[in-house]
């Protein structure tokens, strides 16, 4: 049985070729056969004929000869010269009769030699033999006209008259079977024409039969084999449909053991395998972030090539964490540590960010291409930091009798800047994250919130790149603990345009402030330091930089100020507390 697409159309075209054989076989056999009928007739049968009826005519005109010189022997005599004549003509006639009578048996005795299937049965069958016979009373007719010359020469008047009767009795005979010989052969070459057409006809209509039936056959197969590929295409376009919806538990299932039922197996193999990475994905997809698994996906060189991008980098700190866990029940610190990372976490995903990876209760997220626009990433992580903010403060009302006054507090650092991102790690465990001095520059923003009593810090690249989309205050310049860069710390505040007229004004005295300190006028600078307290008295930052303006004042820096202020102490928290 076929089973293979290409078996049965290998197989319908053999059909067709061993059908084109045996027609072409048939069609060839037939004509062979017309062609022979009218070959034996043309070439033998009439010739043969003809010279019959050139005998037959002589032989009339020969004994047309034989009456009239015994004609004029009864009124002459024997011994006229007119007889000389009329002999000449008669052995002439003679002459010609014995050439057609062997033009005759030459056409039979071909024909009987070479076209021996056509002179097997009726007329034919032993026409040579009766030209035989034909000559051999001819030549007994012609013995007897001898004879009768030769009595009227001896003047044997009475002899040549019996001889006379004897020849005309054979002349007789002679025209009696030719006669029937010529009728004979000319109703078989009107049959034989007939045969002919009739066998033309026949050719004609089973050629005609042969072609339908191949058409109809053809057609039928065509129909046959269209119909089952279009139902096999529809089946699987219809379960790839289903599963590009989701549903993997399609089956696509074929009554043939061939192409479809081996397509069959390979799809049904497919979504086996597609339902197995499907759940592989949901639960590796509690671990890395579905993002990062989608892209890896799309882009197969992505677990292998890492690249430098510019990026913005988060870190989330928990403040006040390790007393928590020293009096917290174990089972009430899991349920506080699964809302509080669900709380930084979910916001990092809202905002197109990928979460990085977790260090105790520490959060570390970043944005970038292809995850978010190349302008975008900052302001996504600055909206990110907002909504954290947001959520820890809900958070802190659920647990509230949990965390109690121990001023358990959420810092954010934000730094945006070029870093090398991909599949990083060894042969036998890699993970897809960021490395650079971003990284590192987010850890010390983080850190920094510390020493100014900010929640939210982030890099000048970040502010500049958020600009009009988050609301920010110009916090100081400072170069960090462990660098001898210069940077630029801004505090993120609000959404844009969430800002009220009084914070507006709030910050627009400190950013005032502050540019008077960096000129080291301090006498300016203070009063709108101590407006920026009474507005807000827990303004770390404020109360920091009255402190500095102080020790700066008693040249505790030992350089020339140049409105950058270096930070040599971890924490500097004295500076606020002095």
């Amino acid at each position: 049985m076929l089973r293979t697409i290409r078996a049965k159309f290998l197989g319908v075209a053999a059909f067709f070729v061993v059908w084109l054989v045996v027609a072409t076989g048939f069609s060839v056999i037939q004509s062979l056969g017309i062609n022979g009928d009218l070959e034996a007739v043309s070439r033998y049968v009439t010739p043969v004929k003809d010279s019959l009826s050139d005998v037959r005519a002589r032989q009339l005109e020969q004994i047309s000869l034989i009456d009239r010189y015994m004609r004029v022997v009864e009124s002459d005599g024997p011994q006229t010269s007119l007889l000389n004549g009329i002999e000449i003509e008669i052995e002439a006639k003679q002459t010609q009769i014995e050439q057609a009578f062997r033009k005759s048996f030459t056409f039979a005795a071909l024909g009987r030699a070479q076209a021996s299937g056509h002179f097997d049965e009726g007329v034919l069958f032993d026409l040579d033999v009766r030209m035989r016979e034909f000559a051999d009373v001819s030549a007994q007719f012609s013995l007897g006209v001898e004879r009768l010359l030769d009595q009227v020469r001896a003047g044997n008047l009475a002899d040549a008259r019996s001889q006379e009767n004897t020849v005309r009795g054979l002349h007789r005979i002679i025209v009696l079977n030719l006669r029937n010989e010529i009728r004979l052969l000319e109703d078989y070459a009107a049959q034989t024409v007939e045969n002919v057409s009739k066998r033309e006809d026949f050719l004609i209509q089973a050629e005609f039969i042969m072609m339908l039936a191949a058409v109809i056959i053809g057609i039928s197969l065509a129909y046959y084999m269209a119909h089952a590929v279009v139902v096999a295409v529809r089946k699987t376009t219809s379960a790839l449909n289903s599963i590009q919806s989701g549903k993997l538990d399609t089956k696509l299932e074929f009554s043939s053991k061939g192409d479809f039922g081996r397509l069959a197996d390979a799809f049904n193999r497919m979504t086996r395998e597609l339902r197995v990475r499907f759940r592989m994905r949901e639960r590796f997809g509690k671990y890395v972030d579905p993002k990062v698994i989608n892209n890896l996906i799309n882009q197969e060189t992505a677990l292998e090539n890492s690249e430098k991008r510019v990026m913005t980098v988060s870190v989330v700190n928990l403040t006040g964490f390790d007393w928590l866990a020293e009096h917290t029940p174990p089972e009430k610190l899991v349920d506080f540590l699964n809302d509080y990372l669900t709380a930084m976490t979910e916001p990092i995903a809202n905002q197109s960010g990928i979460i990085d990876n977790f260090v105790g209760d520490r959060v570390i997220g970043f944005w970038g291409p292809p995850f978010c626009g190349e302008g975008s990433h900052a302001k996504h992580a600055c909206q990110a930091a907002l909504e954290q903010v947001a959520r820890f403060n809900a958070l802190k009302t659920k647990y509230a009798e949990l965390i109690g006054d121990h001023g358990l507090e959420i810092r954010v650092g934000i730094a945006t800047g070029e870093v090398v991102v991909g599949s990083i790690g060894t042969d036998k465990s890699r993970a897809y994250t960021v490395v650079g001095d971003c990284v590192n520059y987010a850890n010390r923003l983080e850190k920094a919130n510390r020493v100014y009593g900010t929640q939210i810090l982030a890099s000048h690249e970040t502010a500049s790149m958020a600009s009009g989309e988050v609301e920010m205050r110009d916090l100081d310049h400072v170069v960090l603990l462990g660098t001898e860069k210069v940077v630029f710390l801004y505090e993120v505040l609000a959404q844009g345009g969430q800002l009220s007229e009084e914070r507006r004004e709030w910050r627009s005295k400190y950013e005032t402030a502050m540019a008077h300190y960096r000129d080291g006028n301090f006498d300016a600078a203070r009063p709108l330091y101590e407006e920026v307290i009474a507005f807000d008295d827990s303004d770390f930052a404020a109360q920091l930089m009255m402190n500095r303006m102080e020790r700066l004042e008693r040249r505790e820096q030992d350089r020339e100020w140049d409105g950058t202020w270096v930070v040599r102490d971890p924490y500097e928290r004295r500076d606020v507390e002095s």
